[in-house]
């Protein structure tokens, strides 16, 4: 094996690792196609910059907790037709966390509710935010036992520092006495950010929270805070799953 070149040694200490591995096939064709000196550095930047990008967003939607991985260019909008990808505007770009913005997908199961935040939220990892997923049950749960251990700030954090929260099937399960005392403090604090929107999915109607959380003057509490800067989407249609047995749940895949 050759030694290697200084040009070699400094990318590799200048940890440039995608210039090193494809400055020379950048420079045949840099002089097959007789690109000027800029415009051979432009490309050689470029591919350094996209793999950077592809490795952070591969990163975040790891740490994102995702069940599954979902696109908005796989959701399948022919099938759920109770929402037009238009409406979804201002939840696609970088306003989705510039202006807090909060959605709620209110539906029966099996609609494309939870791959449908999973999608939205990985957009915005596209433009450079952080996500975590987190069931409803599973976030009561947590909370109710950090406080009850002392723990209760640490494990609170885990959830405000994000700058997108889904909070998957609120009503799906029975809560606890505490539910909606535990949960408001999340949506309290993320509203007062300003720029920590939740994505929500649920199956029962949030007029119905306070029955669910076991606290109406907190439930209404929280939908205040989660409508000021969002709103609810009414989604409907047949079970993917009974649609379409023997296949992958959900539009485009799972649910």
């Amino acid at each position: 094996m050759s030694e290697p070149t200084f040009l070699d040694a400094g990318l590799r200490q200048l940890r440039l690792p995608t210039v090193r591995g494809r400055y020379a096939e950048l420079e045949r064709e840099a002089q097959a196609a007789g690109w000027t000196y800029p415009e051979f550095l432009e490309r050689l930047v470029a591919a350094e910059l996209d793999h950077r990008r592809e490795k952070r967003i591969a990163r975040a939607a790891r740490r994102a907790n995702f069940p599954f991985l979902k696109t908005l260019e796989e959701f399948d909008f022919e099938f759920q037709r109770s929402i037009q990808r238009a409406a979804l505007g201002p939840y696609l770009g970088p306003e989705l966390v510039s202006g807090g913005r909060c959605l709620l997908l209110a539906g029966p199961p099996g609609i494309g509710k939870t791959a449908l935040c999973i999608a939205l939220a990985y957009k915005a990892i596209q433009h450079g935010a952080e996500a975590r997923f987190v069931t409803c049950t599973d976030l009561i749960n947590r909370l109710t036992a950090a406080r009850a251990r002392g723990h209760w700030e640490v494990t609170l954090a885990h959830y405000l520092e994000p700058h997108v929260l889904i909070i998957d099937e609120v009503g799906y399960l029975g809560y606890g006495p505490d539910a909606a005392s535990v949960l408001f403090p999340v949506i309290d604090k993320r509203y007062l950010r300003g720029n920590r929107p939740i994505l929500l999915t649920t199956n029962k109607s949030p007029q119905d929270w306070g029955e669910v959380l076991h606290d109406p003057d907190l439930s209404a509490a929280i939908l205040d805070r989660l409508l000021h800067r969002g709103e609810v989407f009414q989604l409907t249609g047949k079970s993917y799953r009974q649609h379409r047995p023997g296949q992958p749940p959900g539009p485009g895949g799972s649910l």
